[in-house]
């Protein structure tokens, strides 16, 4: 469940509560925002919905091959996660919230004797993303707007942080 979590979350951006609010697209559009072409520009897989924050419900795109995994472990009927005593109706039996990330924290720490936090992940991704979509010949600012939105933030300059 974990190792799924981790390679979900790395691929979409998600943060760590997040990967129990995850639907289907036809189960739950995102929120109205504009969106520029390039969102998701050469990024091909399934389209789901997640739940962030301030409620912003958002696309994401997850690889084929991790949305069938995935799949695989739906639910037949949603179960209600409490998460940092939040409430989450989750469709698949997968790790995430506060139990991903310390399991994550803990697993870094064996392996590598430090750990940043299943948050790294996040950062990750905007940082491979702006690499990806520049190498697409984008200019830094459209990358940076592109990920902006990919990542649900409301002003470039939040995304800016993870790019550090």
């Amino acid at each position: 469940k974990n190792g799924l979590s981790t390679q979900i979350a790395h691929a979409a951006g998600l943060r760590a509560h997040e990967l129990h609010t995850l639907q289907r697209l036809e189960e739950r559009k995102p929120s109205k925002r504009p969106a520029l072409d390039t969102k998701f520009s050469g990024r091909d897989g399934a389209v789901y919905t997640v739940k962030g924050k301030g409620g912003l419900k958002r696309e994401v795109r997850i690889p084929s091959e991790l949305a069938s995994r995935l799949e695989e472990r739906r639910l037949d009927t949603p179960q209600t996660v409490t998460d940092r005593g939040i409430r989450y109706e989750s469709r698949y039996d997968i790790a995430g919230g506060q139990q991903w990330s310390n399991s994550f924290s803990a697993a870094a720490k064996r392996s590598l004797g430090w750990s940043e936090g299943a948050h790294g992940v996040r950062h990750s991704y905007a940082q491979e993303r702006m690499t990806e979509l520049q190498n697409q010949g984008l200019s830094y600012e459209l990358a940076l707007e592109t990920v902006s939105q990919e990542m649900g933030h409301l002003r470039r300059e939040i995304t800016e942080v993870y790019l550090r």
